[in-house]
């Protein structure tokens, strides 16, 4: 086993959504080591191998790993920072023991602005069946976390293959 455990140091209502919860904790072990083979295999990540962090998004969840702590934004409850900690503990650990078949990502990664993912969309005229008022304003969605490609009926339409496949590849998103 690389890392021991994970123990939640504290918690606080979440900022940027109220009715949720942000939470700190502990990695029992500096996983500094690992982190560019978690890079590797967490699609969406945003990691900076100077800086030895990585963040990504979990469901809703922003999670943003350091060597030897891990913070969360908008966790549902305590329950659910318990679940988010023991996933996160069961990846490290996966990852480290197949490590050897994977190939670390030191570069940073990056997500893609919104008016690039934009020009992937169909752009069917004012549909506004994603819930947005544009496909702008869901490719800015898209890309912060708030939305994913299935809330855009479109884009699963037949015809649609050739774009949906490319904002798969553009996004790192695996439906």
């Amino acid at each position: 086993m690389f890392l021991h455990g994970i123990e939640i140091m504290s918690m606080a209502p979440c900022v940027i959504v109220p009715d949720r919860i942000r939470f700190r904790a502990r990695l029992s072990d500096d996983i500094q080591e690992i982190l560019p083979y978690l890079n590797a295999v967490i699609n969406n990540a945003v990691y900076n191998h100077e800086g030895k962090v990585l963040s990504f998004q979990k469901d809703d969840r922003l999670i943003t790993i350091y060597p030897t702590e891990v913070t969360v934004a908008k966790a549902m409850d305590e329950s659910d920072a318990k679940e988010i900690t023991g996933w996160l503990l069961n990846l490290c650990n996966d990852t480290f023991a197949d490590r050897e078949n994977i190939t670390p990502v030191y570069e940073r990664r990056t997500r893609p602005a919104p008016l690039v993912v934009y020009n992937w969309l169909p752009k069917k005229m004012s549909c506004r069946l994603c819930g947005e008022q544009t496909c702008l304003a869901f490719a800015a969605k898209l890309v912060l976390g708030g939305k994913r490609l299935e809330n855009c009926p479109v884009i699963w339409e037949d015809g649609n293959e050739d774009l949906l496949e490319s904002l798969k590849d553009l996004l790192g998103v695996l439906v």
